[in-house]
């Protein structure tokens, strides 16, 4: 539905991420001269580090942002229908999951003409989209409820979510970041913990650290539960307020 008045339809999901690299790839890599240096010291595959980063990014910052306007886009089903409300943030979280899948191919197809053959750890890169998914699903519960109420959350989730793609290492490795900040952003940043691991298994061929991937799926959990508990008691009084 979101692609059907549109030309090329369902091709904007890959195509948007595409102009995306193309841009970023020509500020950073070329105005800016940005390089991505590799454990072993050689110069990496600029726009597959940037691809890779992106697409994980859009993925969060589409179910997070649309999060803020939910409840109000669907006020004829919210007044008018007998299904459940918690409904909306899932529907939400799979069509960005669709999008995500759509840009993977494209991230795939490029991989193999700028790299070549992938490392064996690359089989285990989808297993990090199960963690990032449930946080972002988490999020677009509170976001949702909060947003039926105080549509200020509609002003700072944008800025939100500026904030992230530029404190995670999406344009940069992590190594880029002082030492003593690192903590920090992993802890802050949804995709601080994320980004870097995906490197290690795409690009490295080694496995990330156990220990702050547990650490992440455990948080995931928890904003998921909160969410989902915050989100059934807004939805409450929906019917109210849209």
């Amino acid at each position: 539905m979101r692609y059907k008045e549109s030309a090329l339809g369902i091709v904007w999901s890959v195509l948007v991420p595409l102009c995306l690299l193309v841009i970023y790839g020509v500020v950073y890599g070329v105005i800016f001269t940005s390089k991505w240096t590799t454990p072993d010291g050689q110069q990496g595959p600029f726009a597959l580090y940037i691809f890779s980063g992106i697409i994980a990014f859009n993925l969060f910052a589409e179910i997070v942002t649309s999060a803020t306007t939910l409840v109000q886009s669907n006020a004829t089903l919210i007044k008018r229908t007998t299904v459940s409300m918690r409904v909306l943030p899932l529907a939400s979280a799979l069509s960005a999951l669709i999008t995500f899948g759509l840009s993977a191919i494209a991230f795939v197809i490029m991989y193999s003409v700028l790299a070549g053959v992938p490392p064996w750890t690359a089989l285990l890169a989808p297993l990090l989209l199960v963690p990032l998914w449930l946080l972002c699903l988490g999020l677009s519960f509170l976001l949702s409820g909060l947003a039926a109420y105080f549509r200020d959350v509609g002003q700072i989730v944008p800025l939100a979510t500026t904030a992230v793609l530029f404190l995670s290492p999406v344009f940069y490795p992590e190594t880029a970041i002082p030492p003593r900040l690192l903590p920090l952003v992993e802890a802050l940043s949804p995709l601080g913990v994320i980004l870097p691991a995906s490197k290690d298994l795409l690009f490295y061929g080694r496995l990330p650290q156990a220990g702050p991937l547990l650490l992440y799926t455990a948080a995931a959990l928890v904003v998921l539960t909160v969410g989902y508990w915050f989100y059934g008691k807004a939805s409450r009084g929906f019917a109210d307020v849209v």
